[in-house]
């Protein structure tokens, strides 16, 4: 089987969970994005296994399930802002007392590579429960990946088919200006479609998709950025024809933030 077709079948299905599991809400939500994210983190660590630094994989994982699981429960008891303060007012002494017992060669940049997974990955996550439970519907939350999926289909038709302009080649010599900005275009319109079907503010989701469409580009880079310096190419192999977890949620995990910025403060 060719690598075309497998990358197909794993999109598809991809695809069908992700979307299944947002329409179905409540628990079945939870639960793929809490595995998405764990395993998600899990990648992460696994990055810096060759290099000097050495994140606690055990410790970060451990708390990074115990602040998914405590973040679903506030966002119920409606506590989010004050669970997520003493959440972090805790983390930094019980990993720094996890590395004084390590004795490893860099045990700051350990230190900071085991909080920053939790940052990048964990609290993304929680957001998204938040905007899907707080949400009369689900398309707040399906938008971000369709408007992402948008952005990055046709990001990578209208580079390969046109691209010339290198949008940062030193990262990523594949992406370039005619694609972002057909990503761009692409993204809003499907944001127009979906405000159309839905009856929803046109003007909100054309924001949304210009928003998802360039930070969404944002994130990818970063990623290839951080998988550059240690020359890895992809996080991982869960998903055959794609690589790995973080490379198919990079952009989402960029996005998150803004969008839930976005629906919960400027168009709530």
């Amino acid at each position: 089987m060719n690598n075309f077709v497998v990358r197909g079948i794993t999109g598809f299905f991809f695809v069908l969970i992700i979307v299944s599991a947002i329409i179905l809400g409540e628990w079945y939500f939870q639960l793929l994005f809490g595995i998405i994210a764990i395993l998600a983190l899990n990648e992460f660590y696994g990055l810096f296994k060759s290099s000097d630094s050495k994140p606690n994989i055990s410790q970060g994982l451990i708390l990074g399930t115990i602040i998914y699981l405590i973040g679903l429960y506030s966002i119920h008891e409606q506590i989010i802002t004050t669970t997520l303060i003493g959440i972090f007012v805790l983390l930094f002494p019980l990993i720094g007392l996890a590395e004084l017992f390590r004795s490893k060669k860099t045990p700051f940049q350990n230190m900071g590579i085991t909080i920053l997974g939790i940052v990048y990955i964990i609290i993304p996550f929680i957001l998204i429960n938040l905007m899907r439970l707080n949400s009369d519907n689900y398309w707040p939350v399906l938008s971000i990946f369709i408007l992402t999926w948008s952005s990055d289909t046709f990001a990578y038709l209208i580079g390969r088919k046109i691209g010339k302009h290198k949008l940062f080649e030193r990262i990523s010599p594949k992406k370039s200006w005619e694609g972002f900005i057909g990503g761009v275009v692409f993204s809003v319109l499907a944001g127009l479609l979906i405000a159309y079907f839905t009856g929803d503010n046109m003007t909100k989701y054309a924001i949304y998709g210009m928003t998802i469409a360039t930070f969404g580009t944002l994130g990818d880079l970063v990623e290839s950025m951080l998988k550059r310096s240690l020359n890895i190419k992809d996080s991982g192999t869960i998903l055959p024809g794609h690589g790995g977890l973080l490379d198919r949620f990079d952009a989402v995990i960029y996005v998150i933030p803004i969008i839930y910025f976005l629906e919960t403060l400027v168009f709530a």
